[in-house]
């Protein structure tokens, strides 16, 4: 069988990028080693980017909305009511959608087969065209040819980009319970705490609708990360009814998702690629956004870095302040959240997480507070220096 472009992996941002691609005239296939395709429900929060980065989205896919984000540290809490509120959906719904799209575009879709190994390039065409051969298992082997591109879409342990010598993006853990709202509280209203403490990065409720939503947490152990979080539901009051969880990539300014297999492209996206905002942890926007800098790529003829160099300024802005934030202790979260003045709740109204990166640079002369914020971060050097260290090995070599 041969191809334009072969996509291994049916993650969101594969089957998005394969039904582009199909749409724009190449002919497409996608391969996925599950026998179905059933993703684990998955509750996010995501920006109104989603919209747009994906017009097609159905209106009735979003479970919920939410207008309002609160912030509480150890001693303060600020309320930030945005103009346009965060949607909440479900990853496997978005999944299963996709899949459909990708389908009725036309794209072929082989569930079962297993990546192995790519062949050596041959020429099939009396020179005019080369072929690169995909091998893969599946109750015997099989080889399919790609002319134009190989897409890896197959998640945070790409079997694809190990099979290349490409570097691995690191991982955490993220666990959440699916509990009902506490008594009271505003379905309107996600809020985040930061406890430093416990954990580098914090702990959310984000209702899915007014009487239930999750609760959860990323941590960088699992089994330390699920205790963290039955200590926090018990604080608050919080009866798990069951559990999410899931590892996610996390994006590194020197990470490159690209290379070739042979003389074929090779790109990877969604958390193959790391293109997740490490910041919230949070990779569904800039997965896609990824995924249509790759289709950009194809079709024009132009380098992935360049097609994907907008997106990647805001997946960098959000590694560095990650990279600053791990430095806060509770005091300086405390610091951090009372910085929240009524002209910074005005900014962050109107910019979404997704669209920071031409911005941010405003916010220290919209409240010289930050800057405080800033040198606190620099203080707490010492404290993250193991963490330093790690990122400096950003990913894992296969």
């Amino acid at each position: 069988m041969q191809f334009d472009v072969v996509v291994i992996g049916a993650s969101t941002a594969g089957l998005h990028a394969a039904q582009k691609l199909v749409k724009a005239g190449k002919k497409v296939a996608i391969f996925d080693r599950q026998q179905k395709i059933r993703p684990a429900r998955r509750t996010l929060i995501v920006t109104p980017e989603l919209r747009r980065t994906l017009p097609e989205f159905p209106e009735d896919m979003i479970l919920h909305r939410t207008g309002t984000m609160r912030l509480s540290s150890a001693s303060v809490t600020r309320e930030v009511q945005l103009n346009d509120p965060d949607l909440i959906v479900d990853r496997a719904q978005i999944t299963q959608w996709l899949l459909s799209k990708a389908c009725e575009a036309g794209a072929e879709v082989f569930l079962g087969p297993r990546f192995v190994s790519f062949g050596s390039n041959v020429d099939r065409s009396n020179g005019n065209k080369s072929f690169v051969p995909i091998h893969f298992h599946n109750r015997g082997s099989c080889t399919v040819f790609a002319t134009e591109a190989v897409i890896g879409a197959d998640g945070i342990n790409s079997s694809v980009a190990r099979a290349a010598g490409m570097v691995l993006p690191s991982s955490v853990p993220i666990v959440q319970a699916e509990v009902a709202l506490p008594l009271g509280w505003d379905p309107n209203v996600t809020q985040v705490w930061f406890d430093s403490e416990e954990t580098r990065f914090f702990y959310w409720l984000i209702p899915e609708s007014s009487e239930k939503g999750v609760a959860g947490l990323v941590g960088d152990d699992g089994t330390q990360t699920r205790e963290l979080l039955a200590d926090f539901l018990n604080r608050q009051n919080l009866k798990p009814n069951s559990y999410q969880g899931a590892k996610v990539a996390m994006h590194h300014p020197g990470f490159q998702p690209w290379g070739n297999v042979e003389n074929l492209p090779l790109y990877l996206v969604g958390d193959a690629a790391g293109h997740v905002k490490i910041t919230t942890v949070g990779g569904s926007v800039t997965g896609f956004q990824g995924a249509n800098a790759v289709v950009r790529s194809i079709l024009n003829g132009n380098s992935y870095k360049t097609e994907f160099r907008f997106t990647k300024r805001e997946l960098d802005l959000h590694w560095f302040i990650r990279w600053m934030l791990d430095r806060l202790d509770n005091r300086g979260y405390d610091l951090l959240v009372s910085a929240v003045s009524s002209d910074v709740k005005d900014f962050l109204a109107c910019h979404n997480r997704d669209s920071m990166a031409s911005v941010t640079w405003r916010l220290p002369f919209i409240e010289p507070q930050l800057i405080r914020v800033a040198l606190q971060c620099l203080r707490g050097i010492a404290k993250s220096y193991s963490y330093t260290r790690s990122l400096g090995r950003f990913g894992t070599t296969p």
